[in-house]
């Protein structure tokens, strides 16, 4: 079992070489893995380049990352991400002072080495200026093959595929047969978002996948809890396709999202392309290009720089708080079962679900941004 542990970590190793030197800037101390049990597996240490140690450390590290070595393995495959992890409770981070600044500073190391492309802020500048504006943007366009996607990919425009995964099996397999596979899969239930007035993480409760899924169809139905950001499990991978438009590798495993009527998410924007995938139920989605960014008020949560919240919300707006916010130009387009939405890097959006709903997404965290790729000469990156 720790010779896994240590071969995971080695994973992770050969993943943080690509990390460049001005991303460790103001990051540097030594970091340990510890697993639950207390056993040290090795120390990562950040200076002007970022170094490996798998023996026994005398000095005291600036942090402790203590994660099971199932979680280890997981994250050293990419199967899960860091931020689910540290959200959801999987992984931890012990420190001794100034918890809250150190917890981002290894949340923002951590995703420099999973994150195959690199956001940095210029990249996230240059979002706003390739991408199609929000006054362009009058409504999301509806195409019928995703082979027709790539325009919108080189305008960094979202897009509708209809009927985009009609063929899947999971499609159309009964919720019962889904059961039957996957029913006691350990799964996080999000109760409350992370809390941007007070700095609070998210709150989560756990349950089985069959406890959940009947609770979403019971005759009373009281449904606690939305399945958000789950990986789904190996069970079902014959059961799906990825969006062929990319390239596989592109990809990590995708996650589910199911929840009632009324859940969902609050506005924010990812700085990575996605595609999120509608099996059942219908989803109302408000869309925002990032040349709307300033007026809708983002916040930062953990020195994540692939994820940016926006403290206004749509469905509640209010004015007083938030006048700016009316000069904000948006769309809303609803995904119907089978429907593929191409949602590009830096696009904002507010999600509802209209009914109990179950989507896939996959996000190409291993690939730069579409509309930054092919319009690459027209832009400098600059090492921050």
């Amino acid at each position: 079992m720790l010779a896994n542990a240590v071969s995971n970590l080695r994973l992770i190793e050969t993943l943080s070489e690509k990390v460049p030197a001005w991303a460790l800037r103001g990051l540097q101390g030594r970091y340990h893995w510890q697993l639950e049990s207390g056993v040290h597996l090795g120390c990562m240490k950040v200076s002007e380049t970022l170094s490996w140690s798998f023996t026994a450390q005398e000095y005291p590290p600036r942090a402790t990352i203590v994660l099971s070595d199932m979680t280890l393995q997981a994250l050293a495959n990419k199967v899960d991400d860091p931020l689910t992890l540290f959200n959801t409770g999987k992984l931890l981070i012990s420190a001794d002072n100034d918890h809250s600044a150190i917890a981002v500073d290894v949340m923002k190391l951590l995703n420099f080495i999973f994150n195959n492309a690199l956001v940095d802020a210029q990249r996230i500048a240059q979002l706003g200026i390739r991408s199609t504006q929000g006054k362009d943007f009058p409504f999301c366009q509806v195409i019928a093959d995703e082979r027709d996607i790539e325009p919108y990919l080189r305008r960094g425009e979202p897009v509708i595929v209809r009927n985009a995964a009609v063929s899947w099996p999971i499609f159309s397999m009964p919720v019962g047969h889904i059961v039957n596979r996957v029913g006691n899969l350990d799964v996080s239930l999000l109760l409350e978002e992370y809390d941007l007035e007070n700095a609070q993480p998210p709150k989560y409760r756990k349950t089985s996948f069959a406890e959940y899924v009947e609770s979403l169809y019971a005759a009373q139905a009281s449904v606690s809890g939305y399945m958000a950001a789950n990986t789904v499990p190996p069970a079902l991978d014959d059961t799906y396709c990825f969006p062929s438009v990319f390239a596989r590798e592109v990809f990590n495993t995708p996650r589910w999202w199911i929840g009632p009527a009324s859940t969902g998410l609050r506005l924010h924007r990812d700085m990575v392309d996605n595609f999120l995938v509608q099996l059942k139920g219908r989803k109302k989605i408000r869309l925002y290009a990032p040349s709307e960014t300033r007026f809708l008020y983002p916040a930062s949560v953990g020195g994540n720089l692939m994820y940016e919240p926006s403290r206004v919300d749509p469905e509640n707006y209010q004015a007083e708080k938030f006048p700016d916010y009316q000069q904000s130009v948006s769309t809303v387009c609803e995904l119907r079962p089978g429907d593929m939405l191409y949602l590009p890097a830096g696009w904002w959006h507010h999600v509802l679900n209209l009914e109990v709903s179950w989507s896939l997404n996959f996000f190409a965290v291993n690939g730069e941004p579409r509309v930054l790729s092919v319009n690459r000469d027209n832009y400098e990156s600059v090492q921050l």
